[in-house]
């Protein structure tokens, strides 16, 4: 399962871009906002991945609150000793520390985290206009994590 929060559909894109990924090593994959589940729905999968936009929260510390919310909820009960993940999206800074600072609350869950998980460059900074889309490397970078993640659960 892919978790994200998006306001724009760069974050649901790069969620979609690594299930492309996923589904290319036969791995089945659903994409869902992080407000349509609840942290029970965690239970039915072996990887849980979660993206979201870089907002700047305590600087570039923590995911969109939506996100946030979710990772609490599930908390270690629900996310140990699955292959979880971190991904992000930003239009200027801030996604290659947002995405380390969620792999190690994920690992801190006891998740089985694989790391460097993809920062893509899309939007316009400080704003909710859609700006640029991801670049064809950005999208290929989202799809090798999705086959990084298969590997890593023995797909």
């Amino acid at each position: 399962m892919i978790v994200y929060h998006s306001k724009t559909g760069h974050t649901r894109q790069a969620a979609d871009d690594i299930c492309r990924g996923l589904a290319d090593r036969q791995v089945d994959c659903t994409v869902k906002k992080a407000t349509e589940i609840g942290a029970g729905t965690l239970d039915d999968y072996d990887i849980v991945l979660f993206g979201t936009p870089t907002y700047g929260q305590r600087r570039y510390a923590e995911p969109a609150r939506q996100v946030a919310a979710l990772i609490d909820s599930a908390g270690a009960g629900r996310l140990k000793g699955k292959v979880s993940g971190a991904f992000a999206v930003n239009a200027a800074y801030g996604g290659n520390k947002l995405v380390a600072a969620m792999e190690a609350k994920l690992e801190g869950l006891g998740a089985k985290v694989v790391r460097g998980g993809p920062v893509v460059k899309a939007g316009a900074p400080l704003s909710l206009w859609k700006g640029p889309d991801a670049s064809d490397a950005d999208v290929r970078a989202c799809e090798e994590f999705g086959g990084r993640v298969a590997d890593a659960a023995g797909a």
